[in-house]
């Protein structure tokens, strides 16, 4: 359980060569900690202020000497976390930094967990829900593309539109609740002629906030076009000419590779963003997504003869198709059951080597033709044409995805978020529109969908959240941060 006053400590900076090395400590009774580390320079100031002080000699400085350090101290809840905080700056030295975390520790103060001081910035109302998961982007940023995205997340970013978004449906269920409290004391012939006003103005404002809805989403959506290399890449690998693209067709749900019974169809990678639910969130379209590849065949069809050099185009396919596979956290790897490939024991499709740690799952395909006998151990039948087992497969992938380390990134809660604030949105505007038209008045009805789209976008920014998402949200986080 997440306690937001035990003091905590934590290396912030990673182990390696550098020139200085960070030690967090934050919570309650912080200055007693600092007190038993360091000889500081008179009363502590009551702003915060960067400190010079060296190691207690009773303490550390028995071992390490004088050594002097620089504490930047936050005394109160004007700091990043909302609570005393404190970042000791001392040379780099991986021992040293142990040392200290390792005193305060016994001087009463235990190591954080992952993401443990950002979530007490969130918490304290520091950040939104989004700027903490872009801490966790920040970190993990692999490209200059990458950094840029998380940066613009972490100041304000889509969380301000968000923001303003919330404030609008706030004051739009506020004049919704004021009609339905005091309708009883207006008149038949004045409840008559404000009718029609109220309900005009309501679907004004509901068309505003839902343009503003799109425009959010429109923003995501460019912005994260950015960020699919981040996504998993699910990459479909075998021999050519076993039905792969048909596969990659039905499970992107649209003829996008070419389909041909000659050998060699495929001659480039394609790709294509998929969304499916994660285990435990279940309903949740877009629960998580990943990049799914096709790519050409490689080497020969099992019962064949030895493969013969492949040339030109085919040879650059072949190549590209294993370049993919090597860039794949999950591989889809198919076999043809037509002549019993993919029993237990199979390797490898010739020329392809599995990266080490990336998730295999084994595919039959072309099912529908019949199952011949054998032991095909945990590999899925499967069928593009009659869609056998693609169910299967997608669950399988979903599954496989969500144990990945970067599951569960902002984009796609924020898009789900918003795809619900859209459909309650509708809901309202049906019941405006009727109202409008003269039906019977449904003010509760109307503030219950209001109610529900104030609830969509308070999950993407953390206004409305359950105990367990924040766990997963924030337990991604490293140490320290």
């Amino acid at each position: 359980m997440w306690e937001p006053d035990d003091l905590i400590v934590a290396p912030a900076t990673v182990p390696g060569r550098g020139v200085r090395a960070i030690v967090r400590l934050g919570g309650a009774g912080l200055d007693d900690v600092l007190a038993g580390l360091f000889v500081l320079p008179g009363p502590l100031p009551p702003s915060p202020r960067a400190i010079p002080a060296t190691l207690r000699p009773d303490r550390l400085g028995g071992e390490w000497g004088t050594l002097a350090v620089e504490i930047l101290r936050w005394p109160g809840p004007a700091g990043p976390t909302g609570g005393p905080l404190a970042e000791v700056q001392l040379p780099c030295s991986q021992p040293l930094v142990e040392a200290i975390v390792g005193e305060a520790c016994r001087l009463g103060a235990r190591l954080a967990r992952g993401g443990e001081f950002t979530l007490r910035a969130f918490l304290a109302g520091k950040l939104d829900l989004l700027q903490a998961e872009a801490v966790l982007a920040v970190v993990d940023a692999r490209s200059p593309e990458e950094l840029s995205l998380a940066l613009d997340r972490l100041a304000g970013g889509v969380g301000r539109d968000l923001h303003a978004l919330r404030e609008r449906l706030l004051d739009l269920t506020a004049d919704v609740e004021a009609a339905i409290d005091f309708a009883d004391e207006r008149s038949p012939d004045s409840l008559a002629q404000s009718s029609a006003a109220f309900w005009g103005g309501v679907i004004a404002a509901l068309g505003e906030i839902g343009r503003a809805v799109d425009a959010a989403m429109a923003k995501v959506e460019s912005r994260d076009a950015g960020m699919r290399g981040r996504l998993p890449r699910v990459v479909i690998c075998g021999p050519p000419n076993i039905g792969k693209s048909s596969l990659y067709n039905a499970l992107i749900g649209r003829e996008a590779a070419l389909v041909s019974d000659e050998e060699g169809t495929t001659r480039d990678w394609l790709e294509a963003v998929v969304r499916g639910d994660a285990p435990g969130l279940p309903g949740q379209p877009g629960a998580v997504e990943w990049v799914l590849v096709d790519t050409a065949g490689v080497g020969k069809r099992e019962g064949e003869g030895p493969a013969q050099p492949e040339a030109g185009l085919a040879a650059a396919a072949a190549e590209a198709g294993i370049g993919e596979v090597g860039r794949a956290e999950i591989v889809v790897r198919c076999r043809d059951q037509v002549a019993g490939h993919g029993r237990t024991g199979a390797g490898s499709p010739d020329g392809i080597s599995i990266p080490a740690g990336a998730v295999v799952i084994d595919v039959l395909t072309r099912c529908d033709r019949g199952l011949s006998e054998g032991d095909f151990g945990a590999a899925i039948p499967t069928s593009a044409a009659t869609g056998l087992g693609l169910d299967r497969l997608q669950r399988e992938v979903a599954a496989a995805v969500a144990t990945l380390p970067r599951f569960g990134g902002a984009a796609e809660r924020i898009r789900a978020g918003l795809v619900a604030a859209r459909g309650a949105l509708g809901e309202a505007e049906a019941i405006a529109e009727l109202g409008l038209a003269g039906g019977p008045a449904e003010e509760p009805l109307l503030a219950e969908s209001l109610l529900a789209a104030i609830d969509a976008v308070g999950m993407v920014t953390g206004h409305t959240i359950g105990t367990d998402l924040l766990d997963r949200i924030f337990s991604r986080h490293c140490v320290g941060k």
